[in-house]
C-alpha cells in the first residue's frame, strides 16, 4: 500500500480550521448543552464566520460526527483494541480492555455525553446514535467471541457481551471517578479485576 500523499498547504489550513471549529463546539456543548449551543456561538468561539462552519460541516449534526471522529483519532482506541485482541492471555486481555475504556473516558467522556444528550432531543441524531451503539455492540460481541474458550462455566457469549457492555458504561466511570473521587488508576484496576471475576472465573462474589 502506497503511503498517503501529504496534504497541500490549503488542505492543511482547511483541516486546522475544522479542528478549531470542532474544539470550540465540543467545549461549548460540554459547558452549555447541545440545544443551547448555536452555530453562531461556535463561530465566535472558533474565531471564524458562521458561513465557514456551514460550508465545512453543514449543520450541528455533522459537527457531532466530526467530534466523534476526532475522539477516535485522539484517544488511540483502534490501536488499543488491536493490542487487546492480540493478547493471548484472557486475564491480561481484559486488563487491556479496562485500559482501553479508561483511555476513552479520560479523553472522550464529554463527547459521549454530548452525543447522548443530542440524541434525546434530535430524531436524526438519535438515528445516528443508534448506529453507533449497534456498532459498539458488534465490537463487544467480537471481543467476547475471542474469549469464548476462557469464559466461566455456564457463561454464554451473549450474557458475557451484556456484562462487558454494562461494566464499560460511561456512567460508571462518571460515578466512580467524577462523583466518588476515584483515581483513574483505581478505576482501571477495578474494571479489569471485575471483568476477570465476572467473565472468566467461577467466582460471583465481590472483587
Amino acid at each position: 500500500m502506497m503511503p498517503p500523499r501529504p496534504l497541500t498547504h490549503r488542505q492543511r489550513q482547511a483541516q486546522e480550521t475544522k479542528d478549531r471549529v470542532i474544539a470550540a463546539a465540543r467545549a461549548l456543548m460540554a459547558a452549555n448543552g447541545w440545544t443551547a449551543t448555536t452555530i453562531d456561538s461556535i463561530a465566535t468561539e472558533a474565531g471564524v464566520a458562521a458561513q465557514t462552519i456551514y460550508a465545512a460541516f453543514g449543520n450541528k449534526r455533522a459537527l457531532l460526527e466530526g467530534m466523534r471522529q476526532t475522539m477516535m483519532r485522539d484517544s488511540k482506541i483502534p490501536e488499543l483494541m488491536a493490542q487487546a485482541t492480540a493478547e493471548p492471555d484472557a486475564s491480561r486481555r481484559l486488563g487491556l480492555w479496562a485500559q482501553l475504556v479508561r483511555q476513552q473516558m479520560e479523553t472522550s467522556y464529554d463527547v459521549i455525553s454530548i452525543h447522548r444528550q443530542a440524541a434525546a432531543s434530535d430524531p436524526n441524531v438519535a438515528a445516528d446514535y443508534r448506529k453507533v451503539l449497534d456498532s459498539r455492540a458488534r465490537t463487544l460481541a467480537g471481543f467476547i467471541h475471542g474469549l469464548r474458550t476462557d469464559l466461566a462455566p455456564g457463561m454464554d457469549e451473549s450474557t458475557a457481551s451484556d456484562l462487558l457492555w454494562c461494566f464499560s458504561n460511561e456512567e460508571i466511570y462518571r460515578e466512580l471517578v467524577g462523583e466518588r473521587g476515584w483515581s483513574a488508576d483505581r478505576y482501571e484496576h477495578w474494571l479489569g479485576a471485575t471483568l476477570v471475576a465476572q467473565l472468566i472465573t467461577a467466582s460471583t462474589g465481590p472483587v
